[in-house]
């Protein structure tokens, strides 16, 4: 269901996230044109400080019109997914407490659409630049942070089999919802919120193991940062900015991976109900 949302909407949404990535990368490459900055008036060149204003008002003005434009975008996008999944679902006869717990939910599908796509182009976008800076600035570090990829995705894909199932159980509940808050059962009424809140506490617990595993990676990347720079080979102080500026970017890129993973695995498990309705209909 997502890919024929976006097949809809691909005009829009490809102008949404190309001028998001555009911003995204400015703010990436700031950090470079800063230690140009710094460099530049340390030898007495004031001209770079020009050049790093000139880029905070192209960076600031992407930015700016990336959030007009991207409101725009997808409140127009939910608004005709969720009108269309309505009139479907009142045509083909669905109770309609399934029809608002599902309504409820298609709105998963725009917040992907609408913050976890953007964010995991951020993620790339940070990756790629940060790796591609370090590496030119100091291989070595570079190749540590290449070398971390592998292990990371391990961590991230088994992050991903288990928030499929626990979603799967949060979402069975969050159908029921409607159905049993009708009835008024005060027993019945806490016993799904408890039910509910376990369910959250799961995922949430598995997303912050994996973020701490993924977290050892600061430790090496510092360690591995201040140990080239103790060996002398950034001299200059714009270098020293430029790499503790990316290994720090590289690493927030991470930190965005698990809660990715979270919501593609949630968007599965409410296309496979999307998909049964459909076949059931």
């Amino acid at each position: 269901m997502i890919l024929g949302l976006a097949r809809s909407h691909a005009a829009s949404l490809g102008s949404a996230y190309g001028l998001t990535s555009l911003a995204h990368l400015s703010g990436q490459l700031y950090p470079l044109i800063t230690a140009f900055a710094i460099d530049g008036v340390l030898r007495g060149d004031f001209r770079p400080i020009i050049a790093l204003g000139a880029w905070h008002l192209l960076m600031m003005a992407l930015e700016v019109a990336a959030k007009m434009y991207d409101t725009r975008v997808f409140t127009r996008v939910y608004a005709d997914l969720a009108g269309r999944f309505v009139e479907r679902a009142h045509a083909d006869g669905l109770p309609p407490s399934l029809i608002t717990a599902r309504a409820i939910l298609s709105r998963e599908y725009v917040d992907f659409l609408e913050k976890d796509v953007p964010g995991a182009l951020t993620s790339a976008i940070g990756l790629i630049t940060a790796m591609a800076v370090l590496i030119s600035l100091d291989h070595v570090v570079g190749l540590i942070c290449l070398g971390l990829i592998l292990p990371l995705t391990i961590v991230n894909m088994g992050l991903g089999k288990r928030a499929v199932a626990l979603n799967r159980g949060l979402n069975d509940r969050l159908e029921r919802e409607v159905a049993l808050l009708g009835r008024g059962r005060p027993t019945t009424v806490r016993r799904h919120f408890e039910a509910v809140a376990q369910w959250r506490i799961r995922l949430s617990d598995s997303e912050a193991r994996a973020f701490g595993l993924m977290e050892l990676s600061v430790i090496v990347l510092i360690g591995a940062a201040l140990w080239r720079l103790s060996l002398g080979d950034a001299v200059q102080a714009g270098a020293v900015y430029a790499i503790f500026s990316y290994v720090w970017r590289f690493v927030i890129a991470l930190d965005q991976v698990p809660a990715t993973v979270q919501q593609i695995a949630k968007l599965k498990d409410l296309d496979r109900r999307m998909s049964q309705a459909a076949t059931s209909e």
